[in-house]
């Protein structure tokens, strides 16, 4: 062969292997596909080829059997320990942008849903399925997927039992919120010695140590990343989620990196954080941007973004839920982060009053319905002013509703008892609830007429125990506003002519405040905050996220409040917990038995 022709094979084998392997280690980098296509791969020598894939495969950190977990709130880690558990060749990896698990969810005060759970059966409540499923439905208002709440209804028993016999939780305490039938929002009593339990708090840190102590003898099938930002899904040729795009730390130079896993569950939570920047908020709800917000900083809706990027539909996103009662803080009134004031302590007899020291609202309507009556009845931010010397100077108002709409939440010395001694001492150290020792001190402290506040009290007393209807169509009274120490003032109930309107006012006339024994009495003022965001990603009951047109995304899942759907267009309180327990847990299962091809 002549020495021209011998070169130029040479040079020409030598620039296929060149061109082969930069071809390989392109494809690595940008992990645009996992396979190069049947036409290149057919060229290069079989060592490049399974160079290229390992070194994909390691760079990515590829594991066939992983299930990855994107939020570490209650969803998230009700999936992670189920999918954890339900095959012993699973591995899991959670990812929370914060530096602790919990989020939103440890910050829950009211209690977890649950029908014929051993605690409602301890004092024969009389409760159901069908009635707690009408309920959920009625607080949706016609909005909400049936089949969601079929499941939720369900599910609710042995949510509640696995938080109790697994994790061992006390949740032994029921109450009766807004738009319930049935007492059955579980939450945990105080501690001997007064210290409260705080539902939510308690709940995430149980299954958080849980999660943690699995970590050394998991053998590296369970791994927790906190401070690391998901910012993408991977997805490949056929559409299917595969896996993540994520950076660690605080730095903006941060490393892209990349995770490939058998399936991926969001579980982020919803929009409801950022206040005045909230782009979400202010995209599909303008109306309420600018309210203060019992959400952490964090609820930005991550989780609603990557699953639109990877073709998810939405749903409901216009449909926030205003929680009622958010306490102003004494020491911070114009604070845009409200500490929640739990709806069970008007489950456990709290009342609203206005400026002038009435009532204006039955405190048991639901969230939504209530928040409107604070709106429209307790309309004055001078309430501020009145008792805390403060002025709300914020000019993020949001359209057609005052944001200095304000009230004054009471609880009697029977509902406080009831509701937990505990859990108000702690708030009382916050600055969010104050103690008197009197009715009197209580109209003073509102600087309200004294004889006005007794008017109101007597009147709440005469519907509780059946001498007349409820003004504001109110049914349940759990707990006494003065007490059955005063029985010359349920003497004086019996007597009064409740159809004459002069009555009750020349009998109280008679009555001096000394004559009333001493009963103490909680108070606190309250305000409309952004509290939850019922819409999100599109998904069914098996946790499948969805498309804009119902079909699946394959290897994506959902679960808590990133979703959209379940909730209509208000969320019935309690549901929350349930939900993150009852679809975090079906997402982690649904995602352990996924087979995926890449």
């Amino acid at each position: 062969m002549p020495r021209l022709q011998r070169f130029s094979i040479v040079t020409a084998l030598t620039t296929v292997i060149f061109l082969s392997s930069f071809i390989a280690l392109l494809f690595t980098r940008t992990s645009l596909q996992l396979y190069l296509p049947g036409t290149l791969r057919a060229y290069l020598p079989e060592s490049l080829k399974q160079l290229r894939q390992h070194n994909t495969r390691a760079k990515m950190n590829y594991n066939p059997e992983l299930v990855i977990v994107v939020g570490g709130g209650l969803a998230g880690m009700s999936a992670a320990t189920e999918a954890y558990l339900n095959n012993s060749k699973t591995f899991v990896a959670i990812f929370d942008k914060e530096p602790r698990l919990g989020g939103n969810s440890a910050k829950a005060s009211s209690g977890i849903n649950g029908v014929n759970t051993k605690t409602q059966l301890s004092i024969h409540e009389n409760d159901s399925f069908e009635l707690f499923e009408k309920d959920t439905l009625a607080s949706g208002k016609g909005n909400s997927a049936h089949s969601l709440v079929q499941k939720l209804v369900l599910d609710s028993k042995s949510s509640v039992t696995w938080l109790q016999d697994f994790f061992k939780l006390d949740l032994d305490v029921l109450a009766k919120l807004g738009g319930h039938s049935a007492k059955r929002t579980h939450r945990r009593p105080d501690l001997p010695d007064g210290r409260p339990q705080p539902v939510g708090f308690g709940i995430t840190k149980a299954i958080s140590d849980w999660l943690s102590s699995q970590i050394e003898v998991s053998q590296e099938r369970l791994k927790i990343h906190t401070k690391t930002r998901v910012t993408n899904l991977l997805k490949n040729k056929q559409g299917h989620v595969i896996g993540i795009e994520y950076t660690e730390g605080d730095s903006k130079n941060q490393e892209i990196k990349q995770l490939l896993g058998k399936a991926v569950i969001l579980t982020t939570g919803g929009y409801a954080g950022e206040g005045t920047n909230s782009v979400l908020l202010k995209k599909y709800a303008d109306k309420y941007y600018g309210l203060p917000t019992t959400n952490g900083a964090f609820a930005t809706g991550d989780g609603i973004s990557l699953g639109q990027k990877a073709g998810a539909g939405l749903v409901d996103m216009q449909y926030i839920q205003v929680h009622p009662t958010g306490f102003v803080n004494s020491k911070d009134p114009n604070s845009q982060t409200k500490f929640l004031a739990a709806e069970s302590m008007r489950g456990e007899g709290g009342i609203l009053l206005d400026i002038s020291g009435k009532r204006f609202a039955n405190e048991l309507l639901t969230r939504d319905a209530l928040t409107e009556a604070i709106w429209t009845k307790a309309n004055n931010p001078e309430l501020l002013n009145k008792v805390y010397n403060a002025t709300n100077t914020d000019k993020n108002v949001p359209k057609n509703k005052q944001f200095g709409s304000v009230a004054f939440l009471v609880l009697s010395q029977d509902s406080a008892t009831k509701f937990g001694l505990g859990a108000l001492s702690f708030y009382s150290k916050m600055g969010l609830i104050n103690k008197v020792d009197s009715l009197q001190e209580l109209a003073s402290a509102l600087k309200v007429n004294k004889e006005t506040i007794l008017a109101e009290f007597i009147k709440y007393e005469a519907a509780k125990i059946g001498l007349i209807k409820d003004e504001f169509g109110k049914t349940s009274f759990p707990a006494s506003l003065i007490g059955q120490v005063n029985s010359n003032i349920h003497e004086l109930i019996k007597k009064v002519d409740w159809d004459s309107e002069n009555n009750l006012e020349n009998k109280l006339k008679s009555l001096s405040f000394s004559e009333i024994k001493d009963v103490k009495y909680y108070w606190g003022v309250i305000t409309p905050s952004l509290h939850y965001t019922m819409g999100g990603l599109m998904f069914n009951e098996h946790a499948n996220v969805l498309k804009s047109d119902g079909t699946l995304i394959k290897g994506l899942f959902a679960a808590g409040e990133v979703t959209g759907g379940l909730h209509g267009k208000n969320r019935l309180g309690g549901n929350s917990l349930l939900e993150c327990v009852v679809y975090g847990r079906e997402a982690g299962r649904q995602a352990c038995n996924y087979k995926n091809a890449l």
